[in-house]
């Protein structure tokens, strides 16, 4: 008995090191982002690095806010990541309820189809879209980067929230019709509030990719009007010269939000996909 508690005691012990070694792994980039960020020039590239600036300073944080390009894009970042979160919101309850509810046909075809769209990466895609935007002369605006991000963002929103839609007793809609609400009435009053773990999942998960994609927003733009947040942090990655300090102060502006969101969504987020999947 005594020699069974102490296999156990070991390989809890174990367990735990190799948790914090996996902590530490996944933190180390964003402490070393940050430290960074707040060193002056001459620590930046010392040798041996120094792990902790003796003099910090905020001269990075003052050029990338008031002296550069950054200020413009998170405005840009902010008005395509919201676009786009609304507007795969919109779609992906509507589309989700039709295939949750109704059987047409085609419609197997097109689930299927739904998971290939997910499955395609957005440099598949990158040509056509583009031919496409050229043609109607969206290139270069906000509509083009929303519609960019909106054909990788839509087919996941629709799997998810049909799986939660499936979950939802039919009685609930038919009692609610019985008393004279309509099928949308039903959706919104009935489903949508049951499934409220799985809109969110949708929002954080649309947001984060909207917010940190940088294929559609390189090519798609060309001024610095439209151009996005990481497309300006890669501006301070010269030909011959890299400024350290302003590309992780520009690093963790654009972090702080992407932050915010996952904590105070995370508990929706997590079982959002975990019963998502499972449903499916």
């Amino acid at each position: 008995m005594k020699q069974r508690k102490m296999l156990t005691f070991s390989g809890q012990t174990l367990s735990y090191l190799f948790l914090l070694a996996v902590i530490i792994f996944a933190i180390f980039p964003a402490l070393w982002m940050f430290v960074t960020s707040i060193k002056p020039h001459s620590e930046i590239l010392t040798t041996p690095p120094r792990w902790i600036t003796h003099h910090p300073t905020l001269s990075s944080y003052s050029r990338v806010l008031f002296h550069s390009s950054i200020p413009r894009a998170f405005l840009n970042s902010v008005v395509v990541t919201v676009c786009t979160t609304i507007l795969t919101l919109f779609f992906s309850i509507l589309a989700g309820y039709g295939f949750s509810r109704y059987k047409f046909r085609g419609s197997r075809t097109l689930s299927t189809g739904l998971l290939f769209g997910q499955m395609m990466p957005g440099v598949a895609i990158v040509i056509p879209l583009y031919m496409a935007l050229n043609k109607v002369h969206l290139i270069d605006s906000y509509a083009a980067l929303v519609i960019a991000n909106m054909a990788i963002t839509i087919p996941l929103g629709v799997i998810m929230l049909r799986s939660f839609f499936q979950s939802v007793p039919r009685e609930l809609e038919e009692a609610a019709k019985i008393d004279g609400t309509t099928n949308l009435g039903a959706l919104f009053r009935i489903i949508l509030p049951v499934s409220a773990p799985g809109i969110i999942a949708v929002s954080v998960y649309t947001f984060l990719n909207s917010w940190e994609e940088f294929l559609f927003a390189l090519n798609f733009t060309n001024s610095a009007s439209v151009q996005t947040l990481p497309i300006a942090v890669n501006e301070f990655s010269g030909e011959f010269v890299i400024d350290w300090g302003g590309m992780m102060s520009a690093s963790v502006v654009v972090s702080i939000p992407v932050l915010v969101v996952f904590l105070a969504c995370s508990k929706y987020f997590v079982k959002g996909l975990a019963d998502g999947s499972v449903k499916g």
